[in-house]
């Protein structure tokens, strides 16, 4: 599944700054705002620049990269090395495109799979790894997984919630393991809930975040975002790819990025 930036490139030009360019953009509708050559592949985001007749062009991750530019898609302000019109116009047609989106997921919560990208907080932009789960995947097996890319163990406690709850955890849920030992039936057990029911408590959808909290007195935070909303049938292909990196019966690690 493709990422929400893949569609747009960043033209390089004369300029000061260097702006946006939606290569997915239909140029024969008649309501396109900013394109200023319509024979030109793709529709810059801002009416304030100029096309060039052969642009240097470089995917927009691979912009942010180079540029050593630290940010999730198109959050908050623009960058200085890119036009802030730009910015400002692909952060709303990102918006409405996820808005859309989420219509049509929200009435299919529960029977979805998804595409969880997990960090740890300070590390985000140096390592990441996705795991896919179907709806079935208890947080017993997530945590499994998340654990072969950690250096997490059962001498500290660990938790899982929503958002940026860590410590806050509405979920409360625990490592089944850590959970007997707790004594504490205000927590859950990870065996006993499904990314099923985290999905339906929270409404999940492309762009929410759960959070993963180790250690309760010397915290570290590791956190993932929905990076991907999977149908059933695509699941199942997902999953039974020869590539994936590690599994267990119902979720797998697909893809990563390593120091």
């Amino acid at each position: 599944m493709s990422e929400p930036t893949d569609r747009f490139v960043i033209e390089l030009g004369s300029g000061t700054v260097a702006h946006i360019i939606d290569m997915d953009a239909d140029q024969s509708e008649t309501d396109s705002r900013f394109s200023l050559t319509p024979s030109a592949p793709g529709e810059m985001m801002c009416s304030r620049g100029h096309r060039h007749p052969r642009p240097q062009r470089v995917p927009f991750s691979e912009f942010v990269s180079h540029h050593d530019i630290d940010k999730e898609g198109f959050e908050g302000d623009a960058p200085a090395e890119i036009c802030s019109y730009c910015w400002s116009n692909t952060r709303e047609a990102v918006e409405k495109d996820q808005e859309r989106d989420a219509e049509d997921v929200s009435e299919k919560i529960g029977t979805v799979g998804y595409r969880l990208r997990w960090k740890q907080k300070g590390r985000a932009r140096d390592e990441w790894y996705d795991i896919v789960v179907r709806p079935e995947t208890t947080m017993a097996e997530l945590d499994r997984l998340v654990c072969r890319f950690t250096t997490l163990d059962d001498f500290h406690l660990r938790m899982y919630g929503l958002e940026d709850e860590y410590l806050d955890s509405s979920l409360n849920v625990l490592p089944d393991y850590q959970y007997e030992e707790a004594g504490d039936r205000t927590y859950t057990k990870a065996s006993e809930t499904t990314i099923a029911d985290v999905a339906e408590r929270a409404g999940l959808q492309e762009g929410d975040r759960l959070s993963l909290v180790y250690d309760f007195g010397t915290p570290s935070h590791y956190y993932c975002i929905v990076k991907g909303v999977y149908e059933p049938e695509e699941i199942d292909g997902v999953l039974d790819n020869n590539d994936v990196i590690t599994s267990t019966d119902t979720a797998a690690v697909v893809k990563e990025k390593r120091p």
